[in-house]
């Protein structure tokens, strides 16, 4: 008799019990698995720490705002069965409980690990897309690389809407707001572009050019009437009446049927940053989709779509800075949770902009002698040679390979500089380099790259990844030359530098500058503005405005006029021509007014100490339209008597648009702006250090 015959019975006991402790074991496992996953983030700790229902207690709990589980790693899961899409699901529910919280660390933290999340079916990004409130949206929507099927999608009000009828509510839309502040601007849109029988006109007025202008199809009307909802949101308080009306849905609509024509995205984009500034709004922005469009934008390769995007999340996120329509964010755009040491604002001259004064020059300077296959390779060529083969060894050597040759180049590099592009001709005493950059410098990569590329604002694209710590402003206005141009009658426009300096200082201390460092960049008449906003706010009784000034660390002017220019001086004959605008008035040589300015703030210099760093230009402006060069800013004008002064050979546009990163113009304000933020740092230890 075999052995399995004599005990059958108990082998088969011994292997029933056996199975069924494998199969208890397996179900505890996974019932352990599912609780851990269940309460990873203990919900109950968020009534201690914002306990809506008893308000008296939350002072006492405000210490547990930086408990050590808020800084627990992030839980990565790349699960490829259901079960653990599933798992994933559920922890993605327990985050996102923190993530609607009010309190703002929370709602930050858990949101950074709720985008963690991925590969997640359709239907779970459509359930936690239900579940998120309008503040987590908009925390969601300045994160990096997110998802956007997070974002739920908002009813379609007018999507069997006709262009024509449109038209139609758009009208009706225009009308309200000029009943509710009348505006002789609307008021003529209204009559003229959107009357009911243009023919009826035609036959009155007899002029066949007016016809053919104004018989235009419903999609070339509706543009124009953004246009003019622009006009009128830049007047006064006239923002928020868009909300109270409910235009936010038509304005949706809108979008969905132009979202290819970038200039209706851009006036859309500019009438939602008037809506933005207004409390209570995130609510409405969030229930009409504007919050998930304006994540897209916010990653648009266009900066007039990106920074502007920008702006209007952080106004509805963050109410402690709220950015006015004059002010731009160009980095960060996206949520940082380091806080920047220092404010570096850029302000434009007469007829610039904040998203084309500031753009790269265009220029080949490594045409001819040097060739741009002598530098560096990249990081870029390296990951492109890799991905041409498949196999391990040979991507190992090629890697191998890249390595080798980039230290010899760094060893060879070390024997040679190159002098950097835009040398000046002419300096003072006070003026330092640098004047060369050591041949294994990254500004030689870099301006090789730069060659191949342009970008639309240097100060975007260039200064974050060569400084850190930093949080860079553009402010933006309008200028014109004369006075012949289309001027609103509602207008108060604010166009002298005194006006000006107070718009712009009122702005600034509600976007928090002057909380942290300041260097202020300038081109032409926006040195005139900084200089005459500084002695305002010094000479002012409000804190904030002192403290503005006191945190100025350093100025930059290039091509300021400090005593006006000669393309300014017209006769009197000339005057009454060409009408000059307020601005040229102004910018005349000699003025009494510029002089005042000029000694209010070398006055200023004595009393808080400003570091001063002027570029002036050498070559004359080719005027295109009367086809003349003209010498803007002379070298008597544009030095300041006080701080390094160079004269560099370039024109009164070209003098704040450096080529690339080895132009000298970009490497003295980059070596300007580190040694600001070098001693900030020193500073800040030293505080730290005292009050330990």
């Amino acid at each position: 008799m075999t052995f399995w015959s004599q005990n059958k019975k108990l082998l088969k006991l011994c292997g029933t019990t056996t199975l069924g402790i494998s199969v208890l074991w397996l179900v505890k496992q996974i019932k352990n698995t599912y609780d851990t996953l269940n309460n990873v983030l203990d919900t109950s700790v968020v009534n201690f720490l914002e306990p809506a229902k008893y308000p008296d207690f939350e002072e006492q709990y405000d210490d547990l705002e930086n408990m050590d589980f808020i800084n627990m790693p992030s839980i990565n899961f790349e699960p490829k069965q259901n079960m653990w899409k599933t798992l994933k699901f559920i922890y993605a529910r327990q985050i996102l409980k923190w993530a609607n919280s009010d309190k703002a660390f929370v709602r930050e933290n858990a949101v950074g690990r709720l985008i963690n999340v991925t590969n997640l079916d359709n239907w779970h990004y459509s359930y936690l897309g239900q579940q998120l409130n309008a503040k987590t949206a908009v925390t969601l929507a300045r994160m990096k690389n997110i998802d956007y099927r997070l974002f739920p999608k908002p009813p379609s009000r007018y999507l069997t809407y006709s262009y024509e009828m449109l038209v139609k509510c758009m009208k009706d839309l225009l009308t309200s707001l000029n009943d509710e502040a009348p505006h002789s601007c609307v008021e003529y849109f209204i009559n003229r572009a959107l009357e009911e029988d243009p023919a009826q006109h035609f036959i009155e007025h007899k002029s066949m050019s007016e016809l053919r202008n104004r018989i235009k199809s419903a999609s070339d009307i509706l543009p124009l009437c953004l246009e003019s909802l622009l006009h009128h949101c830049s007047l006064g308080n006239n923002g928020h009446d868009i909300i109270r009306l409910d235009g936010l849905p038509l304005l949706m609509e809108i979008y969905n049927r132009f979202q290819n024509d970038l200039d209706t995205k851009v006036k859309l984009c500019n009438v939602l940053a008037f809506v933005s500034v207004y409390p209570n709004v995130v609510e409405d922005f969030y229930k009409t989709g504007w919050i998930t469009v304006l994540s897209k934008w916010l990653n648009d390769n266009d900066i007039r779509l990106s920074s502007t995007a920008a702006k209007i999340l952080s106004n509805l996120d963050d109410n402690r800075a709220m950015y006015q329509n004059s002010l731009h964010i160009l980095h960060p755009l996206y949520h940082c949770d380091q806080k920047a040491l220092v404010d570096v604002i850029f302000v434009h001259g007469l007829l610039g902009g904040v998203f084309f004064t500031w753009r790269q020059r265009r220029a080949n300077v490594f045409s001819g002698l040097f060739s741009t296959s002598i530098f560096r390779r990249t990081v870029t060529d390296v990951q492109s040679k890799l991905l041409r083969t498949s196999d391990p060894l040979v991507r190992e050597y090629i890697q191998d390979a890249e390595v080798k040759d980039q230290y010899e180049w760094d060893q060879v590099g070390q024997d040679f500089e190159f002098v950097l592009n835009d040398i000046p001709t002419a300096t003072n005493v006070e003026a330092e380099g640098p004047y060369t950059c050591c041949g294994n410098n990254d500004c030689i990569a870099q301006a090789a790259e730069d060659c191949c590329t342009h970008t639309s604002c240097w100060p975007r694209d260039w200064l974050p990844n060569d400084c850190s710590d930093l949080r860079i402003l553009g402010i933006n206005y309008d200028t014109s030359l004369s006075l012949w141009a289309k001027i609103c009658p509602n207008e108060q426009k604010k166009c002298t530098i005194d006006e000006r300096s107070d718009e712009f200082l009122t702005s600034l201390l509600q976007a928090g500058v002057g909380d942290r460092p300041i260097i202020w960049i300038t081109h032409s008449m926006g040195g005139l503005i900084v200089k005459n906003l500084l002695w305002k706010a010094w000479e002012s009784n409000s804190k904030r405005a002192r403290k503005l000034c006191l945190n100025s660390k350093g100025i930059v002017f290039y091509s300021t006029p400090h005593i006006g220019s000669r393309i300014a001086n017209l006769n009197a004959t000339a005057s009454l021509l060409l009408w000059p605008s307020v601005e040229i008035q102004e910018l005349r040589e000699d003025s009494q007014g510029l002089y005042k300015i000029q000694e209010n703030f070398l006055q200023f210099i004595k009393q808080v100490p400003l570091k001063v760093l002027s570029f002036v230009e050498t070559k004359s402006t080719l005027v295109t339209a009367i086809k003349f060069n003209v010498l803007f800013v002379d070298s008597h004008s544009g030095n300041p008597s006080i701080g390094e002064y160079f004269e560099v050979p370039q024109d009164h546009l070209g003098i704040c648009k450096p080529a690339n990163r080895m132009s000298f113009l970009y490497q003295k304000v980059l070596h300007f702006i580190q040694e600001i933020v070098e001693e900030t740092k020193v500073k800040d230890q030293i505080n730290i250090g005292l009050e330990q």
